[in-house]
């Protein structure tokens, strides 16, 4: 009998222990279920936009676990630039940005969930988000969303200026998406459009300039679901606009004089929920092009238009146009020879600023010699942090350090 009660007794023990833990269970699925419902409303941010929102003291801090379990799940959704295009689709780009940096925002010093400090907001909604770790603007309005940067002077563009910037194009199909609008301004008023681009559902892009009658080349998106590249040059009327390595307009007379830059975007769709747009890596710069004009006047030509990946010496496929120009200057001036010399910023310590210029321009050596010049009409030379041309203390002002020269022997 007392055997009987002790097993009866542990029985019941393990019933109440099995309920306890079942009522633990079920809270913490009931919590589940609701974040599930909070988190379905957010579906297309949540499924690339890391949501911490934590002001962060540097990059470092940014790159915390959280961040990083959320770029496992994500790494395949967006992919990089670089892995869309090969080099040779870019052997034809001819666009060469401005050597005088005066806007560069990577947004890589701003906080998650909150709108970027380096821009005003004309309508819509944006903020800050995290997109496969790397922080971009998103604008969520379902109507037109239009930012611009900040400047204390209402007239910045002049007469001479180069634009770049990357952009999210969205899965048209997986979003219900039928259309997306994007709209460039260079007049103060930012409400009317100087130049608009469509994409379609054909997943084509089209477009035209407000005053006049040329319109947008029709070209493919390409992949969907990825970052592209925008880029615009403007010398005393003339206007062109590139979409990645494609020059999709030349226009001889913009038929206006640009005094500030905005962008707008917005997104039609039939989608529940509204699929968010997103830009990141604004670089605005006076001047561009010249580069064969720049050589004989000066006997050099110094940009800081050909971009490496951070800290590292690969060349990003966007800056293949000021390569692709010096390969047409080599080739037709072949008794011409240069030394290529690297500079970087401040950031890092001397030692390895040297060593990693010394790479970048090898790197440039390398991707002209890969086009058929010949080695030893090209001398190497790194730099490092050393002659800057200012005090590094703005990311305008380390962006123009960060500079090749090609001098001319």
């Amino acid at each position: 009998m007392k055997k009987t009660t002790n097993l009866l007794l542990a029985v019941l023990m393990i019933f109440a222990f099995s309920e306890s833990c079942n009522a633990q269970l079920w809270k913490k699925l009931k919590q589940k279920a609701e974040d599930a419902i909070v988190k379905s409303a957010e579906k297309e941010i949540d499924k690339t936009v890391n949501g911490d929102d934590s002001p962060s003291s540097n990059e470092d801090e940014d790159n915390n676990e959280s961040v990083e379990n959320n770029d496992e799940n994500t790494n395949n959704t967006v992919k990089k630039q670089n892995s869309l295009d090969t080099p040779e689709l870019w052997r034809d780009y001819r666009y060469v940005p401005g050597e005088d940096v005066i806007f560069y925002d990577d947004l890589k010093s701003e906080q998650v969930g909150e709108f970027p400090s380096r821009w005003d907001l004309v309508e819509g909604a944006a903020e800050v988000a995290k997109i496969n770790g790397e922080k971009a603007i998103i604008l969520l309005a379902k109507n037109q969303n239009t930012i611009t940067p900040l400047f204390n002077s209402k007239d910045y563009l002049g007469d001479e200026f180069t634009i770049e910037y990357d952009i999210l194009i969205p899965d048209f199909d997986d979003l219900q998406i039928w259309y997306t609008k994007h709209d460039l301004f260079f007049n103060t008023t930012l409400r009317n459009e100087d130049v608009e681009m469509e994409i379609t559902a054909k997943h084509n892009i089209n477009g035209h300039v407000s005053n006049s009658h040329f319109k947008i080349e029709t070209t493919s998106v390409g992949t969907q679901n990825a970052w592209h590249h925008i880029a615009i040059s403007y010398y005393k009327g003339k206007f062109k606009l590139y979409y990645d390595s494609k020059r999709i307009s030349n226009i001889p007379n913009l038929g206006l004089d640009p005094t500030v830059f905005g962008i707008g975007l917005l997104c039609h769709s039939h989608a529940e929920n509204q699929p968010y747009l997103a830009v990141k890596n604004f670089r605005i710069a006076h001047g561009g092009g010249e580069m064969y004009n720049r050589i004989v006047a000066d006997g050099k030509y110094v940009t800081n238009g050909i971009v490496f990946d951070s800290g590292k010496s690969v060349i990003k496929d966007t800056s293949l146009g000021i390569i692709n120009q010096m390969v047409s200057i080599l080739q037709d001036n072949a008794d011409w020879k240069f030394d290529i010399i690297g500079y970087t910023d401040s950031d890092g310590t001397n030692a390895n600023n040297l060593i990693l210029s010394k790479d970048r321009a090898n790197a440039v050596k390398d991707a002209i010699v890969d086009q058929g010049i010949k080695a030893d009409r090209l001398n190497v030379i790194g730099k490092g942090e050393s002659d800057p041309l200012n005090t590094n203390s703005t990311p305008e002002e380390k962006a123009n350090n960060r500079r090749v020269a090609f001098v001319k022997k």
